[in-house]
């Protein structure tokens, strides 16, 4: 019935798909197969390792149906951020096929009224965890760095260093 393509997902969406799976009950016909496939097929990777071309949950997809029109949507987790004809949520059969697919490919997705329809990924004119990617930092001094990391640094995360707070410790109590 479906093709198994390769799907990437984050620690997140594999969670929020296992979470729908078994919370959830099922949405749709066929949808509880449909997660259990698709987490059986799943390389699973941290979000700074997406590929950029791959819709992660809260991703802007554009998409081409197999009648020919194409749609924008931002793929959403719960109906409290679903805002109709902009959003898609997760939990329904399109949203269901988009996770984790890359464009470029053809994936099928099952309509609610149970035939199959052909989805054509165009473009992913956003991903959240490629927006977090491209921060750089400017370096204010180059003492103790050469070549060509002088000019940008990748963001490294806040990381606690000795002396440079106010907390005096357990011995001031």
């Amino acid at each position: 019935m479906f093709d198994q393509l390769p799907v990437v997902l984050t620690a997140r969406d594999f969670a929020l798909l296992e979470n729908l799976a078994q919370q959830w009950g099922e949405p749709f016909p066929g949808a509880a197969e449909i997660v259990r496939r698709k987490l059986a097929a799943a390389t699973l990777v941290f979000p700074a390792d997406v590929p950029v071309d791959v819709v992660t949950l809260n991703s802007r997809v554009r998409f081409k149906t197999s009648l020919g029109q194409t749609d924008e949507r931002v793929l959403v987790a719960g109906p409290s951020e679903e805002i109709y004809g902009l959003t898609m949520l997760l939990a329904s059969p399109r949203g269901m096929a988009l996770i984790g697919a890359a464009v470029g490919q053809t994936i099928q997705a099952r309509r609610r009224d149970g035939a199959l329809e052909q989805l054509f990924i165009e473009a992913l004119p956003f991903q959240p965890e490629r927006k977090g990617a491209r921060r750089r930092l400017t370096l204010v001094s180059d003492r103790g760095v050469s070549g060509e990391h002088r000019k940008t640094l990748p963001v490294a995360p806040e990381i606690a260093r000795p002396g440079n707070d106010d907390d005096p410790g357990p011995s001031a109590a």
